[in-house]
C-alpha cells in the first residue's frame, strides 16, 4: 500500500505548557510517513527552545520562526514550508486523540480521492472529563444548505482548520489561504473551501482532544470583534462574486450574520453584565451597519431558511429578524438574556 506523506502543521504561541503532550501525539501516530512542521509564532516563553529540542529529536520535526502575527498567518507559513500531499492542522495546546487519527484520515482520503476529510472531536475539560462534541455529516448532501448550516453553524464540524485533512493540492489550486482576521478565521477559510466545491469525506472517529484552555483567544474578551465578524461576511461576498456564486452560498453569509446578532450580544453579557440594556445597545448598533442591514432582511430569511429543516431555527430566525427590522432591540436582548439565565447556549 502507498503511504502519501502527510504535513501536520502546529502553530505555536505561548504554549511552553502543552507543546511537549501535543507532539508527542504525533510522533507517537501508527502512521509512518509524517513531517511535522512547528511555526513558533513570535513566542516570549520557552516554546522556541522547545521546538527546537523537539526537532533535534525528532528528524521529521522541522521548526520555523516568524514575529508575532497570529495563528491564521502561522497555519499559512506552515502551508509553504510543508512537502506533503496532505496537511493536517493542530494547535498546541491540543492533541491528537488516538495513534490511527492520521492514518484513518489518510485512508480515507486516498480511498475516496477527497480534497477534505474530516472527523470529530472531544471536548478536553480542566477536571479531565472528555465529551464528544459532534457528529459526522456523511449521511447529507454536501452541496445542500442544509449540510452547510448544519455543518458550520448546528454543529461546527466544517468550521474548524484544526482536526481536518486538506489536500494540499485543492488549497493550493484554489488560492485557499487562510485569511488574516484576529477571530474565526478558521470559519472564514472553511467558506471558502466549501465554495471551491471539494469532495468531502468523513471518518466516524475522533481526531482531536480540544482543549478547554482558559487562557486561549476563545475564552477572552476580542478587540473589533464586530467589525471582524462583518468583515468576514463581506469579503465572502467578494470571494464569491469573483467566482460567480453569490447566489448559490449566500445562505453562508445570512446565517453567519444571523449568529453573529447572537454572539456579539453574548460576549457582550459575558464581560458587561447579563442586563437587558447591555445586550440591546451591541444588537442596534450591529443591526444599523448597512451591510448587515442589507442581509438580515425577511426576503433573505425566507429564502435561506426554508433550505434546512429545523423547525427552531426556522422560527428562530423568522423571530430575530422581524424584531430587528422593527428596532425592537431590547425584546430581542430580553429573550438573549432570558436564554442566558437558564444557562441555554444562544449559539
Amino acid at each position: 500500500m502507498f503511504y502519501p506523506l502527510v504535513s501536520v502543521i502546529i502553530p505555536v504561541y505561548q504554549a511552553e505548557k502543552f507543546l511537549t503532550e501535543c507532539v508527542e501525539s504525533v510522533r507517537k501516530q501508527d502512521y509512518s510517513e509524517l513531517e511535522i512542521v512547528l511555526v513558533n509564532d513570535g513566542s516570549t516563553d520557552r516554546s522556541n527552545q522547545m521546538c527546537e529540542e523537539l526537532a533535534a529529536a525528532d528528524p521529521r520535526i522541522r521548526v520555523i520562526h516568524q514575529n508575532n502575527k497570529g495563528s491564521g498567518a502561522a497555519r499559512n507559513a506552515g502551508i509553504k514550508e510543508a512537502t506533503g500531499k496532505y496537511l493536517l492542522f493542530l494547535d498546541a495546546d491540543d492533541k491528537l486523540d488516538d495513534s490511527s487519527a492520521i492514518r484513518s484520515l489518510a485512508a480515507r482520503a486516498e480511498r475516496e480521492q477527497a480534497d477534505i476529510v474530516i472527523g470529530t472531536y472531544r471536548r478536553w475539560r480542566a477536571n479531565g472529563e472528555k465529551v464528544k462534541c459532534c457528529s459526522n455529516l456523511e449521511k447529507e448532501n454536501p452541496d445542500s444548505a442544509e449540510f452547510r448550516f448544519h455543518g458550520f453553524f448546528q454543529k461546527g464540524t466544517l468550521s474548524y482548520d484544526w482536526g481536518k485533512l486538506y489536500r494540499k493540492s485543492f488549497l493550493e489550486s484554489h488560492d485557499l489561504w487562510i485569511p488574516p482576521y484576529s477571530y474565526a478565521e478558521d470559519k472564514a477559510h472553511n467558506f471558502r473551501c466549501c465554495a471551491c466545491h471539494p469532495k468531502y469525506a468523513f471518518v466516524p472517529q475522533s481526531i482531536v482532544l480540544y482543549r478547554e484552555n482558559l487562557q486561549s483567544l476563545t475564552y477572552q474578551a476580542k478587540k473589533n470583534l464586530m467589525r471582524n465578524w462583518i468583515l468576514i461576511a463581506s469579503d465572502f461576498e467578494q470571494f464569491l462574486k469573483e467566482k460567480h456564486l453569490s447566489r448559490e452560498y449566500g445562505d453562508l453569509i445570512f446565517f453567519h450574520l444571523l449568529i453573529g446578532a447572537m454572539y456579539l450580544a453574548k460576549e457582550e453579557m459575558t464581560y458587561q453584565g447579563k442586563k437587558i440594556r447591555v445586550a440591546a445597545k451591541i444588537l442596534k448598533q450591529y443591526s444599523r451597519n448597512p451591510f448587515v442591514e442589507q442581509k438580515l432582511t425577511l426576503k433573505e430569511c425566507i429564502r435561506y431558511t426554508r433550505q434546512i429543516k429545523s423547525l427552531f431555527w426556522k422560527l428562530l430566525a423568522f423571530t430575530l429578524v422581524l424584531f430587528i427590522q422593527m428596532h425592537m432591540y431590547f425584546v430581542v436582548a430580553a429573550v438573549f438574556v432570558w436564554m442566558s439565565s437558564l444557562g441555554i447556549d444562544s449559539l
